[in-house]
């Protein structure tokens, strides 16, 4: 009886706490990118242009494909997440590529349903001896902020801003 009983209450609070790829059914769709990087300093420039997001592999992922443009710097840039949710680690896993950046790095997405935000890290920087995390605000499902940070220490101490990124959802 003991055993059955713990078992109950394990599967309580997995359904309480069970997360999936369907919670962020919020990225699905088309979007109108404005990307600030090094927002407020005299090296910063915009990119603009679209994203979209669409399930992937059997609804077992989320792929996003972006492409934007700076007519500061005449780059364009193109690049894609691939996203999955690890019940094991309790967090979403992010792939993220390149079109002009030779390494692709992971970052670890844990989803704050309360505040209305994603946070992320990359737990292994492709920028050496740097750290880097960010907020993806969902309080407003149409219009996604998210703002990234570096730093090279791991502690609460010189963070940089060195992105925005505001998708409008069309």
């Amino acid at each position: 009886m003991k055993k059955y009983i713990i078992f109950m209450l394990l599967i309580g609070v997995y359904k309480v706490d069970a997360q999936s790829i369907k919670d962020l059914d919020f990225l699905i769709g088309d979007w109108k990118v404005n990307e600030t990087i090094l927002p407020g300093t005299d090296k910063s420039y915009t990119e603009n242009g679209t994203r979209v997001c669409a399930y992937y592999l059997d609804d077992s992922f989320i792929r996003c494909e972006s492409s934007t443009f700076s007519t500061k710097t005449a780059k364009k840039r193109a690049y894609t997440y691939l996203i999955n949710y690890d019940q094991k680690e309790a967090c979403f896993w992010v792939t993220s590529l390149s079109n002009d950046f030779p390494k692709h790095d992971k970052q670890q997405w844990f989803l704050d349903k309360e505040n209305e935000q994603i946070l992320a890290i990359i737990p292994r920087s492709v920028f050496n001896n740097q750290f880097f995390r960010a907020t993806i605000s969902f309080k407003d499902r149409n219009r996604l902020v998210w703002d990234g940070w570096y730093s090279k220490f791991r502690g609460e101490r010189d963070w940089k801003h060195i992105m925005n990124d505001v998708a409008i959802k069309q």
